[in-house]
């Protein structure tokens, strides 16, 4: 398919605006040829990110559940994808701290979606081009964590959860644990995800949520 990014990600929007409270709210200006010029390794950009960046620019929104009374759980989510020259900057001291048993390959790591102050989703920028994105929350002594998504895929599953906070764990939570997947160390967010969105949000179907992330995963 196109990348229809926009539809999908203004209808998650749409829909964060109409339910909850809108605690933030930015769009970042569209790529331009001083913003890829900034991109080291240009030609290792996937052409997701590319599409994103040149038609979208990057999306900052954060929502959360209003106080009306009704006695529904109180729950917060959003959105923050970056505009390229931010993507692609050195994060030395938030992805990657310099020290000696740290894995070198996190200098190449860079935060597509940095949707929590504490974890965030990104790929690796390398030779290998692969547009796969990962969890990686740096505090946790882990290193980024495969979903099994690209950009397109990724977006696509918005709409579903509207950002909902670390809705991705709830993704690796339908992954086996290898001893490294992050969302068996921690305790099971999917209740509060299915008991949240199900009181707010009339049309979440958790099924339909895990059946369109089997058919967007990326083949091994």
């Amino acid at each position: 398919m196109e990348y229809g990014y926009g539809y999908y990600l203004m209808d998650a929007l749409w829909a964060a605006d109409k339910l909850f409270e809108l605690t933030a709210s930015r769009t970042y200006r569209l790529a331009t040829k001083k913003s890829w010029a900034k991109v080291p390794h240009r030609e290792w950009v996937p052409p997701q990110i590319a599409a994103f960046a040149d038609t979208i620019g990057g999306r900052e929104a954060s929502w959360r559940s209003p106080a009306d009374g009704s006695g529904r759980p109180a729950c917060a989510g959003g959105v923050n994808f970056l505009p390229v020259e931010a993507i692609y900057a050195d994060w030395e001291g938030s992805v990657y701290f310099g020290f000696p048993e740290e894995d070198p390959r996190l200098r190449q790591f860079k935060p597509v979606d940095y949707c929590q102050p504490e974890a965030f989703v990104g790929l690796y920028h390398d030779e290998a081009k692969s547009p796969a994105l990962y969890y990686y929350a740096p505090g946790e002594g882990q290193n980024p964590y495969p979903l099994h998504l690209d950009l397109e895929g990724y977006v696509q599953l918005l709409p579903y959860t509207l950002g909902y906070e670390h809705w991705q764990l709830a993704l690796l939570e339908l992954l086996p644990d290898d001893g490294r997947n992050p969302a068996h160390r921690l305790e099971s967010i999917t209740p509060a995800l299915r008991r949240d969105l199900g009181a707010w949000y009339p049309e979440f179907d958790y099924e339909a949520f895990v059946a369109r992330y089997h058919e967007l995963k990326l083949s091994a």
